[in-house]
């Protein structure tokens, strides 16, 4: 039923439930689980200047690639193997649906907030964008 799972994760601490919905899914249809980090840039250059920008955007794509290992590890411990990982510049929501679409993932399962989500939202601006745009079935894992 379900072939290829994406998580998307922000590296919060919110997204490890996500993670541990998703684990259990791959195991249970044989899936391959996929994470994708967006990072967004859009309209900072032209606040910082092109040196800075740089400099900041190394930084978040660190960030990102920490974020993608410790989804990995996580996923090593639940006894998953071969995780496909990327890291993408853009707007987030855009980014999640254009990867879904180019990998042909059959479902993604997001955290209703991430980093940047506020207590008082049900879900978060991103995973709702996600939900309304998928071409496939969205779960969203309260967090």
């Amino acid at each position: 039923m379900y072939d290829h799972v994406l998580v998307p994760t922000d590296g919060s601490d919110r997204i490890l439930d996500a993670l541990e919905h998703a684990s259990s899914l791959v195991q249970q249809y044989d899936a391959t689980l996929h994470v994708i980090y967006v990072v967004q840039a859009s309209g900072v250059v032209e606040r910082l200047g092109e040196e800075e920008f740089e400099a900041m955007i190394e930084r978040v794509e660190r960030a990102g690639k920490e974020a993608v290992e410790t989804a990995v590890e996580h996923a090593s411990d639940h006894g998953l193997t071969g995780v496909e990982t990327e890291i993408r510049q853009g707007v987030p929501a855009e980014e999640i649906v254009g990867y879904t679409e180019e990998n042909g993932v059959d479902m993604v399962v997001m955290a209703t907030a991430g980093r940047t989500g506020d207590e008082r939202d049900v879900v978060g601006s991103v995973t709702e964008r996600v939900v309304r745009s998928s071409p496939v079935p969205v779960v969203t894992v309260s967090a």
